[in-house]
């Protein structure tokens, strides 16, 4: 894909200038408690032996406290003044990278960004340095990572993220639930078949819902509707990436079915009570706390279980994401990166800290903080023994080392940075809304996403139609 300039209008509509900026940084000594927020005072310009750091503030504080100890840590043994804050894992849109690129154009951003959006449109921004010489240093120490995260952080032969592991992606269902039923969930391989299934274990009278997925404006909302899309032959994109193809029978046939389940009395015992306002947290609350029979895209929900020592973790069973009549089978697991930030002020320290991340008990650490949700993206990972112990995390082998490299809204084709800013956009998801909300037939609504989709992709300098 080639690079494309936005124009000063075009970035100041997505970034927003520099207004919201102070609410990414978080001061902190070198080992102090992590801070939990990104919304307290703006960090100071960096200076040579200082580092401003931001990671993503995952579903799992486990996790996260991880990843901010050892940041701490490095800070600490480098006698480094850090600043370090929590970017949104929940929200589905794009207003962290707005701020960073906003950062970046006013000559004071941060040093390094651990995250798991789409590194290409934030490339395109100008926001990423090449980090090619980190990831081979990286590949020499474990091979070259999964198909998906490669596809996803390798732009025109650079690398613009350092790939660190896979994230934990698919169906979560309680087997003390489908098997009384004499349902195998393993074998259920389309989204009309897991449908049947929620039904027919539903028992709203004692609070046990089967479909714990929202079509609604989230992250989860978003993943499941271009599941839905694409399982029925229909895609946002062509197979160059260049083109949208939304305003198809295909899409049409899919959204459908997905008013159908949210709308037709026949499924409403199935449906959780609030489903269409749920947040990208409320699944995973309400199969925690013993709701939901089964969730979609629950990444943290089993290995929060693990943590708590929720009994749920017992009786949870891992299942590969269903598809539909045109394509079942489609998998990859997406990835967290390591970025270095343009204009970093401690560049060299930014780059330390990205390789510090892979010392195997580092590593080691990172996947035990979070079981069966961080995941190795590199095949010699996957011999470690806190890995192989594990039945859940062996599951996902196949779908986190899987060639093809399902890459979400962006497939068929290639990861873009256009197709990034189109799946942070949240017309998607807006289509189901524009039909129950908004009054538009299912095909008014398909053919508003392809218009607006054109004009996203004309800004990235694709042509779109």
């Amino acid at each position: 894909m080639a690079r494309s300039m936005l124009t000063r209008r075009s970035f100041l509509q997505m970034s927003g200038g520099a207004i919201g900026l102070a609410a990414l940084a978080a001061c902190a000594a070198p080992a102090a408690a992590p801070s939990g927020s990104s919304g307290e005072a703006a960090a100071p310009a960096a200076q040579p032996g200082t580092l401003w750091v931001l990671h993503k503030q995952d579903f799992h504080p486990e996790y996260n406290d991880y990843l901010r100890s050892r940041i701490e840590q490095f800070a600490a043994d480098n006698n480094l003044k850090l600043d370090v804050a929590y970017t949104a894992g929940f929200s589905g849109s794009g207003a962290d990278e707005q701020k960073v690129a906003a950062a970046v154009q006013a000559g004071d951003p941060p040093d390094v960004w651990i995250d798991n959006r789409n590194p290409f449109k934030l490339d395109q921004l100008g926001v990423l340095q090449d980090v090619t010489d980190l990831q081979e240093e990286v590949i020499g120490m474990y091979g070259d990572p999964a198909a998906r995260p490669r596809n996803e952080c390798l732009l025109d032969d650079r690398w613009v993220g350092v790939v660190l592991h896979v994230r934990a992606d698919g169906g979560w269902a309680r087997t003390d639930v489908f098997d009384p039923a004499g349902i195998d969930i393993q074998t259920i391989r389309q989204f009309d078949d897991l449908r049947d299934a929620c039904l027919e274990v539903s028992d709203p009278d004692n609070e046990m819902f089967g479909w714990g997925m929202t079509p609604a404006e989230n992250g989860d909302g978003s993943w499941f509707t271009i599941r839905v899309i694409q399982g029925f032959g229909g895609s946002f994109t062509d197979e160059t990436g260049q083109y949208v193809t939304i305003d198809s029978p295909e899409t049409i046939d899919a959204m459908n079915w997905i008013v159908d389940t949210y709308t037709n009395e026949k499924w409403a015992p199935m449906l959780p009570p609030g489903v269409l306002a749920w947040t990208d947290t409320s699944n995973n609350e309400a199969y925690l706390g013993g709701k939901l029979a089964y969730t979609q895209n629950g990444g943290t929900v089993y290995a929060k279980a693990v943590a708590d020592g929720n009994p749920i973790a017992d009786v949870t069973a891992y299942h590969k994401p269903v598809g539909g009549p045109v394509v079942q089978e489609f998998m990859g697991l997406g990835g967290m990166w390591e970025a270095l930030i343009a204009g970093s002020k401690n560049p060299d320290m930014g780059r330390a800290l990205i390789l510090s991340f892979f010392d195997e008990d580092t590593m080691k650490g990172m996947f035990d903080s979070a079981v069966s949700y961080a995941l190795p993206a590199y095949e010699p990972q996957w011999e470690w023994e806190n890995i192989t112990s594990n039945p859940v995390s062996m599951q996902m082998k196949d779908a986190a080392l899987d060639p093809a490299g399902w890459n979400g809204l962006g497939w068929p084709g290639p990861s873009t940075a256009q197709a990034g800013a189109v799946d942070e956009s949240n017309i998607d998801t807006d289509i189901f809304a524009n039909v129950i909300n908004g009054g538009m037939t299912v095909e008014e609504a398909v053919a508003d996403a392809q218009k607006k989709a054109v004009e996203i992709f004309k800004e990235f300098g694709a042509p779109g139609e």
